[in-house]
Parts: C-alpha cells; sequence; structure tokens
C-alpha cells in the first residue's frame, strides 16, 4: 500500500515539474505580446525604446528578427533625438505586422 502511495506523490510531483518548466516561456511570451500591442505610438522616444526592449526578450525565428532589424533601423529616428514625435504612419504599419507575425 506504502508503495503505491510513493509511486502516487512522485508521479504528481514530477508533472508539476514538468508543468513549471515549460508554462513560464508561454506566459512570458503572452505577456509581452500583449504589451507590444497597447503601445501608444503618440510619443515617439517612449515607443520606440519599449517596443525595442519588449522585442528584444521574444524568441525570433529568422524573418521576424529581419522584421524587427528593419524596425529598430527605422526607429533610431525616434530614439536619439531630444524632440520626440509621433510614429510614421510606414514604422507602426511595420511594427503591426511584427506583432502579427510573433503571435
Amino acid at each position: 500500500m506504502s508503495w503505491y502511495i510513493f509511486a502516487f506523490v512522485v508521479l504528481i510531483v514530477s508533472l508539476l515539474l514538468i508543468a513549471r518548466f515549460f508554462t513560464p516561456k508561454y506566459s512570458q511570451r503572452v505577456s509581452i505580446i500583449k504589451e507590444l500591442k497597447q503601445l501608444d505610438f503618440n510619443d515617439g522616444k517612449a515607443s520606440a525604446y519599449k517596443f525595442t526592449a519588449l522585442a528584444r526578450e521574444l524568441e525570433l525565428s529568422d524573418r521576424e528578427k529581419r522584421l524587427f532589424e528593419d524596425i529598430f533601423e527605422m526607429l533610431k529616428e525616434y530614439k536619439y533625438r531630444p524632440i520626440s514625435k509621433k510614429l510614421d504612419h510606414n514604422v507602426i504599419a511595420r511594427i503591426e505586422i511584427f506583432i502579427q507575425s510573433v503571435e
């Protein structure tokens, strides 16, 4: 009887560890994508920095890396200026395509 209880406890603990091992990556990715969707494009400088920081935390495929690098080059114009302006429609469209591709 004690053998069955021990086996059951080991099984439950191993299932919990497996679930814990796989869950954080998925939930972190979902929360990052959710934050990317909520970016405020009116403040160009803040949204450029926030987009860059969030996108770097994601694991990206080759296509997504190329998209990110293109957007990153476009965002340099907004990041390194003392006075920020609203993001261009072309940049916003690229960011939205990037968000759709990582979903």
